[in-house]
């Protein structure tokens, strides 16, 4: 996620640059020509006919990049419910076991430390899964070995670490750390993590229909291959230096959307989820009362991961 106010210019021309570059050739090419006398001396287009393309590219423009929004921020949204869902469940861990043992009991015994490393294990493969990458190196200083080989053999290693979770609970009833009132509320959290990796899962498998790809992109290619030619009239020379201005303008707002679209790509545009797992990983093991945690995340050349 761009986390910085300053423009990074190298990246916007990388991506808008290639296109930028064709529209001021066209213009200037336009320029030129409408300098010569011919029998076709005026190439100018009616403002008309720009003014109605400009209208129907501001609707797709603004519908597409609504829609895109809309997902980002829902991606954004489903990981704050997972950073209060993983601190909730480590409390209920923490306190259910606590009032199950004995009194002068002042530190999380065994089950509630192997639920919050099973947590913690949940969200770094959860930000893995959804980013295509292999979650080993996240997750083996928390796993048990066998659990570890087990779970290389999952298809959905997030879900498979959310059942040995509710197996381990049920585990906790029968030794009597657990209640099974208490149980039922850490069953509720564990559904609550269910929602939201479906959540998830429902984002990074259904794309933003490719229509809202495909036709805004040409509409903005016509509007910019046709600018100059509206322009060259009144403009002369200075035909490119404009098109230039507004060509950028038109790229840059369609662009934005395209980057909105895919939360999940590992992208500078991404939702920043290494941030946010590292985030839950401090808090819940500051909660059993770990101390040698790791640094936060911190944005690199403006962005956070």
């Amino acid at each position: 996620m761009v986390v910085t106010t300053v423009p990074n210019w190298t990246r916007i021309l990388r991506q808008v640059g290639p296109s930028l570059v064709v529209f001021v050739v066209v213009a200037s090419i336009a320029a030129v020509v409408n300098t010569m006398n011919h029998p076709f001396q005026s190439i100018a287009v009616p403002d008309l006919t720009i003014t109605l393309l400009g209208a129907a590219l501001g609707l797709l423009l603004g519908f597409r990049t609504n829609s895109a929004y809309d997902r980002w921020w829902e991606a954004r949204k489903l990981w704050g419910r997972l950073v209060n869902s993983s601190r909730s469940l480590a409390r209920q861990a923490i306190s259910f076991s606590m009032a199950s043992e004995s009194a002068a009991k002042e530190v999380p015994g065994a089950f509630a430390r192997e639920l919050v490393h099973l947590q913690i294990e949940y969200v770094h493969a959860l930000r893995c899964a959804l980013r295509k990458q292999q979650p080993w190196e996240d997750i083996s200083p928390f796993v048990r070995p066998e659990l570890l080989a087990s779970l290389k053999e999952q298809a959905n290693v997030p879900a498979a670490l959310l059942q040995e979770m509710g197996d381990l609970s049920a585990e906790a009833v029968s030794s009597g750390a657990l209640t099974e009132l208490r149980l039922q509320r850490i069953d509720t959290t564990l559904s609550e993590l269910t929602d939201i990796q479906g959540g998830c899962e429902r984002i990074k498998n259904t794309p933003l229909p490719r229509q809202y790809d495909t036709y805004p992109v040409l509409v903005v290619k016509a509007y910019c291959f046709l600018q100059p030619l509206v322009l060259v009239d009144r403009l002369k020379y200075m035909t490119p230096f404009v098109t230039l201005l507004l060509a950028a303008a038109f790229l840059v707002l369609n662009r934005i959307g395209k980057n909105l679209e895919d939360p999940f790509e590992n992208t500078v545009y991404d939702t920043p989820m290494t941030a946010l797992s590292r985030t839950i990983e401090i808090n819940l093991r500051q909660q059993i009362g770990e101390r040698d945690l790791p640094a936060p995340i911190t944005p690199v050349n403006g962005v956070l991961m």
